[in-house]
Formats: structure tokens, C-alpha cells, sequence
């Protein structure tokens, strides 16, 4: 659709040239298509990226659980501190997973293949919120309709200004009239302009959630197949977790920075794991759309797993992510930034 736009703008130009409203109509073709190119294939370097050159043992592990889905692996791997899990498209193809230490830590071995595998099946599946055009035109329809804080502070203050000549109260309140006016007339000139947009984005939303129930179920399935039943169930109890890890979390990164003690770092994610494991299944509190797929996949057949690592090749990876793992706690620990939570 893109190469379309941009080859029927050229042609109206090329082809148009001697009429004003072709070439005018094909630059508009034209700017279309660039603002609805893709950003591309790069990755924020705010957190730590692994490629396959840095992780080769658990890429051979993605790949094998991505093989037996039938669909292709990840190009690069981020990690976070985040009590997350997920698969983001970024340029036109590729693919990346989004670790988060807090939620990875929880897991054992068995559960994170059914994590990975339940993302994987968004592109199994065909999650439309991965489709190419959907992740392009969500945020263009979201931007633009309302004003910026400072650019309204501006815009508030040139509003009340009085005259630099005289500091009367008449002129005060007459500048506070002003505001009062043109801010009512401001809000209903930004409603109207913006309401195409907003009525766009609802409809692009509503389109995608009313078949994000049907994906997540079906992705479910996809894990289970590929981690066992156990696994899968397992794994999205774990997910109710996130208030008591997080909370976690946040307790021993002060207690490091507070104390300063040496090798507090490396001890994070241990002791946080240690944490998870000790917690009573009890404490879970998934949200009503997770217990529902609870219970779907409890009614279901139960399935044995068909990837199951075994010691040597978990403790490879275990060691490839070290490294990384300790960049994320020293960083969490000095920074002391908020704890997020995926879905």
C-alpha cells in the first residue's frame, strides 16, 4: 500500500505535469506514503539489546521453540527490569522479545518456554495488533490532536498578559476575560479538528480488541503444545505475581543503594527468584481475562511438552544472560525507576 501511494504520487506528477492539481495531488500521495513508512529495523538502546553474536544458546533456544510453531525466531532480544514478557514487530520484519527480569526471575525454565511460546503464537496466529499498517497508523491517529503542556503554558501566558505599560487591575481582568474566551474557543476548535482522528482510533481499537480474546486463547493453545499444559497454566498464574515481585523488587533496590553493599547487583535477580519461589500460589491475583484462559486451558486436553531443555543447556543460558542481567540491576539500583507491568 505504501509503494503504491509513493508510485502513484510520482506518476501524477510525472504524467501531470502541466495541470496544477495532478503534481499537488501526487506530493500529497507522496508525503502520505512517508508518514506511513515504518520506522526502521533499529532498537532503543536504553536497555541492554542482545543479538545472536551475544547470545548464540538462547537464540538456538528461541529458535527451537519458534521451529516447532512453524513460524520464524527473533532478530534481537532487550532486556529490562520489567515484570514483562513480550513480542514486538519493529521495521518491516523484524522481530524482538522483550525480557523482563522481574516476571523472567519468577519463572522456571519450563514456564518461560511457555511465555516465549505464547508470544510467538501472536505471530502464528495472526495478531492483527502486529500487522504492519495497525502498528503504523495507531500512533499517527493518536498524535497531534491536543496541545502539548509547555505549548499550552505558552499559549496560557500570552493569553493573560497585561500591557507592559500599566499594571491596573482593569487590565488584569480584562486579560483573564481574554483567556477565559479564546482557551473555550480553543478547546471546541481542537474537539472538531481532532474528532476525526479520535473516531479513527476507536474504530482501529475496537476492530483489534474484539479479536484479542480469540488470539490470546488460541496463543495459549500454542503454548501449551510446545511447554506442556502444566507449563502454560503455570506460567500465567505466575503472572498474578506482580504486586508481590514488584514490591520486591523495589524493597531490595533500596536496601542495596541505601547500604551500598559490594555484590548487590549480582545478587538481585537471585534473591528475587528465591522470593518468587517461596510464594504461596494464594497470593496470585490474575485479573478476570487471565482466569478465564485458566480454565480454558485446564478444560482443555492436557499436552506434554515437545521443548524441555535439559540442565547443561539451561545453565548455558543462565550464563549468556549474566552479563546483561547484572547491567540491568546496577542500573535499576542507581536510577531507582519505576517497575512496569506487561500484560
Amino acid at each position: 500500500m505504501i509503494g503504491a501511494l509513493a508510485v502513484g504520487g510520482a506518476l501524477l506528477i510525472v504524467l501531470g505535469w502541466e495541470t496544477v492539481v495532478r503534481p499537488v495531488l501526487g506530493l500529497l500521495l507522496i508525503c502520505l506514503a512517508a508518514a506511513l513508512r515504518p520506522p526502521r529495523g533499529k532498537v532503543n538502546q536504553e536497555q541492554p539489546v542482545l543479538g545472536r553474536q551475544d547470545a548464540p544458546r538462547l537464540f538456538a533456544l528461541l529458535d527451537e521453540i519458534a521451529e516447532s510453531l512453524g513460524t520464524r525466531g527473533f532478530d534481537a532480544v532487550r532486556v529490562s527490569h520489567d515484570f514483562a514478557l513480550s513480542a514486538v514487530p519493529f521495521g518491516l520484519r523484524g522481530r524482538r522479545l522483550d525480557i523482563g527480569l522481574a516476571l523472567w526471575e519468577s519463572l522456571t525454565p519450563q514456564q518461560r518456554i511457555a511465555g516465549v511460546a505464547h508470544e510467538l503464537g501472536h505471530f502464528t496466529v495472526g495478531d492483527v495488533r502486529h500487522n504492519l499498517m495497525v502498528r503504523t497508523v495507531l500512533p499517527l491517529v493518536h498524535g497531534g490532536a491536543a496541545a502539548s503542556a509547555d505549548e499550552a503554558g505558552i499559549l496560557r501566558e500570552q493569553a493573560m498578559a497585561a500591557s507592559p505599560r500599566s499594571r491596573l487591575a482593569e487590565d488584569m481582568a480584562q486579560a483573564t476575560g481574554r483567556f477565559r474566551v479564546d482557551s473555550a474557543l480553543s478547546r471546541w476548535g481542537l474537539w472538531i479538528v481532532s474528532w476525526p482522528q479520535r473516531q479513527l482510533a476507536r474504530l482501529v481499537h475496537r476492530l483489534a480488541a474484539s479479536l484479542a480474546e480469540e488470539t490470546e486463547l488460541r496463543s495459549d493453545s500454542l503454548a501449551a503444545r510446545v511447554a506442556s499444559t502444566e507449563a502454560a497454566v503455570q506460567a500465567l498464574e505466575r503472572r498474578g505475581l506482580s504486586g508481590v515481585v514488584t514490591a520486591e523488587l523495589r524493597r531490595l533496590a533500596v536496601e542495596a543503594g541505601t547500604f551500598g553493599r559490594a555484590g548487590a547487583a549480582e545478587g538481585l535477580w537471585q534473591k528475587l527468584a528465591a522470593h518468587a519461589a517461596g510464594v504461596s500460589g494464594g497470593m496470585a491475583h490474575p485479573h478476570h481475562g487471565v482466569g478465564m484462559r485458566i480454565r480454558a486451558l485446564r478444560e482443555a486436553e492436557v499436552r506434554p511438552a515437545m521443548v524441555a531443555p535439559d540442565g547443561v543447556a539451561v545453565g548455558a543460558v543462565e550464563r549468556e544472560l549474566e552479563p546483561t542481567k547484572k547491567a540491568v540491576a546496577e542500573r535499576f539500583i542507581r536510577d531507582g525507576v519505576g517497575v512496569g507491568v506487561g500484560r
